[in-house]
Formats: structure tokens, C-alpha cells, sequence
């Protein structure tokens, strides 16, 4: 009802700035002339409420709803357009009988034909992206929902979604404004809790062949990584299967027009992580305990591959901070 009501309210809103058309601006409370378009079109929904209210499955909702909106408003503007085409094709055929001309005259048959055959401003081409814009969410989920004592695929981070529509009240695009994601879910969850569903999604649903490029055995599993095994949670309450959500997020990379290449390097930096997780610290001076570095083994040194930095350079990164003083700066271990 809120998302139906919002919908209404732009469409109403689109509709008067299009009879205003260059009529006189209407006065904001201050005095101003201020814009039509943000007065009467622009529409806000907010989706709050505790862990576990409903917040995320709420936010598809609305999506969805605006998406099959958006493809009604397509479907009679299709109509409309073949309504009209047909009406001028019958109309150009009666004017040419009329004069009795030898020139032949060939019209497409456009009754019965498909929205999607039209060859301009296609259905298909808003169902292109409606569906970029309802794919989002298995991505946004996959790296940033995680299981908490209360949710099982809770959102760790907030977002502002700015859904446009063009004039006629179909869907054109949609971007998110903000996102803050809780960064120390990272290094730290709690009992019971897992970390980002990502990590879970990759090493159930990797092939042989990813997981020999990303430098891992075969029977590398979650409690390898420290990342994964501190609260000795790893399966969802809700028997959503990790496997199946992780082809869903490569489906949906796709669907939103991600290259081969890109999957690729961020399935490479999700592993790259958990390796991170696991690398090992001693100190150079045991006596103050002031030096540390970086043990080299395979977890720190398939770590910086999968980074694309030589381990010498991990290691200093890691190990050494520049402090500057003045015109000076010293290096610290």
C-alpha cells in the first residue's frame, strides 16, 4: 500500500508539472520559487525497524512492486503505439485506393505482434532494466547480509536507493546514494553469528579449477579460515543453501553487466581476505616486542599473490608505518 500510494503520488505529480508546463513556479514556505519536480514528484519511503522486522525482504518487495508497475506502463504504451501504427497504416492504405495508384504499397502486419517485436522503445528494453534493478539485491546481500543471533540474512549495512522513473512512469535506472557497511564483522562476529555470506557462498559453490587458482585444496574448508571459525557458527537457521545463493550473485553479476574479468578479481580478493585472516605475526625483538614481522608461508605468501603485490612489499605494508615529522619522515617497524 505505501509503495502503491508513492507511485500514485510521483505519478500525480508528474502529471501537473506537465500541465504547468512553463506556467509560473509555485512559492516555497521561505518565498523562493522552487521546483515543481521536486515538490510534486519526488517521493521518499522509509524502511526501519529492529533486527529481524523485515527490512530487507521489505526493500524487494517495494522493488519488485515498482518493476511489475513499470512493465504494465511498457505493455500499454506498446499497445498504444501498435494501436496508432495500425490506424495510420489503414489510413495511408484508404488515401492511396482512393487516387487509384499503381504504386505498390507494402505495410507491416503489426496485429497480433508482440510488444517485444516493436522496433523503438521496446517493453524489452525496460525489462532489461527492471531486471539490473531487482538483480541487485543478490549482490548487495551476498556482501553485506550476514547471520546474527536474531536474523538469519540480516543487512549490515544501510542504504539510500534512489529509484527514477522517466515521465511516463516507467522505470529508468536506480542508484544507491550510500553504503555503510560494518566493517568489523570482518575480524570479529560473535557466537552464533556468522561473518559475510560471501565468504560461505565462495567455498561452497567454487569449481575445482577456482579453487586451484585461488590457491586453495580441495578440501579447504570454513574452519580453515579464522575469519570464519571463531564463533563456531557456519550454517544459516533457514536452510538457505550457501551453494545455490553463490550461483544466484554470479547470475545476477552478470544480469548487471559485469565483465568475466571483474568476477574474477572479486572472487580473487574475497580469498585474498580469508588468507589475511590467517598470517601470522612474530616479534623481531622479543625483549621489547616493540618489531614484528610477517612469517612467510603459504597463507601470507598466496595472500599477496592474490593481491598482485610481491610478498616483500605485503610485508613491509603490513609491518611499517611512515611518521612524518616537519620536513622529515622516519620509518617505524
Amino acid at each position: 500500500k505505501t509503495a502503491d500510494e508513492a507511485y500514485r503520488a510521483m505519478m500525480r505529480g508528474l502529471e501537473d508539472r506537465r500541465l504547468m508546463g512553463n506556467t509560473k513556479r509555485p512559492q516555497s514556505q521561505n518565498g523562493d520559487s522552487a521546483s515543481t519536480e521536486k515538490i510534486l514528484a519526488n517521493q521518499s519511503i522509509l524502511v526501519s525497524g529492529e533486527s529481524g522486522a523485515g527490512k530487507t525482504v521489505t526493500t524487494k518487495i517495494i522493488l519488485n512492486y515498482f518493476a511489475v508497475l513499470s512493465r504494465m506502463r511498457a505493455n500499454d504504451d506498446a499497445k498504444y503505439r501498435l494501436s496508432k501504427r495500425n490506424s495510420n497504416d489503414r489510413g495511408s492504405t484508404s488515401r492511396r485506393n482512393l487516387i487509384k495508384s499503381n504504386t505498390s504499397f507494402s505495410t507491416m502486419n503489426l496485429i497480433g505482434t508482440n510488444a517485444t517485436d516493436l522496433p523503438h522503445d521496446s517493453p524489452n528494453e525496460e525489462v532489461s532494466i527492471e531486471g539490473q534493478v531487482l538483480q541487485s539485491n543478490p549482490i548487495l546481500e551476498s556482501f553485506g547480509n550476514a547471520r546474527t543471533n536474531r536474523n538469519d540474512n540480516s543487512s549490515r549495512f544501510g542504504k539510500y536507493i534512489d529509484v527514477r522513473f522517466n515521465p511516463t512512469g516507467k522505470l529508468a535506472g536506480a542508484q544507491i546514494e550510500t553504503y555503510l557497511l560494518e566493517k568489523v564483522r570482518l575480524i570479529h562476529i560473535g557466537h552464533g553469528e556468522r561473518n559475510y555470506h560471501i565468504f560461505y557462498q565462495f567455498l561452497a559453490g567454487a569449481t575445482d579449477e577456482e579453487r586451484k587458482k585461488y590457491m586453495l585444496d580441495k578440501d579447504t574448508s570454513i574452519v580453515d579460515f579464522d575469519m570464519l571459525n571463531q564463533s563456531g557458527t557456519f550454517d544459516r537457521r533457514d536452510r538457505v543453501s550457501d551453494k545455490d545463493n553463490h550461483f544466484e550473485m554470479l547470475e545476477a553479476m552478470e544480469t548487471m553487466g559485469f565483465l568475466p574479468e571483474t568476477i574474477q578479481s572479486l572472487m580473487q580478493l574475497v580469498v585474498s581476505i580469508l588468507f589475511i585472516g590467517n598470517m601470522v605475526f612474530e616479534s623481531s625483538d622479543p625483549e621489547t616486542g616493540e618489531e614484528a614481522y610477517l612469517v612467510k608461508d603459504h597463507t601470507s605468501v598466496s595472500a599477496a599473490s592474490l593481491l598482485g603485490v610481491p610478498f616483500e612489499g605485503l610485508a613491509e605494508a603490513l609491518t611499517t608505518r611512515n611518521i612524518m615529522a616537519g620536513a622529515q619522515t622516519t620509518v617505524k617497524k
